[in-house]
């Protein structure tokens, strides 16, 4: 299964910075920052770019931390980050804010499958996929946790690449 999408959970201290989303999907809920990967992107290169365009920020330590699929037919490449350079801006994606992740396990304001998956995220060791199936109305039926490839945790992750020297000179 190719994944189309990236998200990062960018940290200072105990907080985690989260968009308030203003469009679809997961409109009116909070999320981490990403998006697509453009067309011969690779998700390192697309998740910096997306961080960088919702944020103003730079991820200087980006670490890929595993991947979050749905029902078998999407997902998402994840990753974390904490030391920043730039200034914080926000842009037409939705409001960016530092959150607890104690208030994040806890919200129903967040994207429902993240209190799953987030605290597993944010820890060391092997990336692994967060596998959540889906009812037709939505509701999460089921969360599993399998070991990855170390094939795919290759092809996502961290590099330096043109890309990243292209944000960094764009700053």
């Amino acid at each position: 299964m190719e994944l189309p999408y990236t998200i990062c959970f960018i940290t200072k201290g105990d907080s985690i910075l989260l968009l308030f989303r203003n469009k679809a999907p997961n409109k009116g809920k909070w999320n981490g920052v990403g998006g697509k990967i453009e067309l011969n992107e690779i998700p390192y290169e697309a998740i910096l770019r997306e961080a960088w365009e919702e944020t103003g920020l730079i991820i200087k330590d980006l670490s890929f931390r595993g991947i979050v699929t749905w029902n078998k037919k999407g997902g998402m490449y994840v990753y974390t980050g904490s030391d920043t350079e730039g200034s914080l801006l926000e842009g037409p994606e939705g409001k960016l804010e530092w959150k607890p992740l104690e208030w994040i396990k806890t919200s129903s304001e967040v994207v429902s499958n993240m209190p799953y998956f987030l605290p597993y995220i944010l820890t060391e060791g092997k990336p692994k996929e967060h596998a959540f199936f889906y009812s037709e109305s939505g509701g999460i039926i089921d969360y599993k946790v399998f070991d990855l490839a170390d094939s795919l945790i290759s092809k996502a992750g961290s590099q330096r690449t043109e890309q990243h020297s292209r944000i960094v000179v764009a700053k």
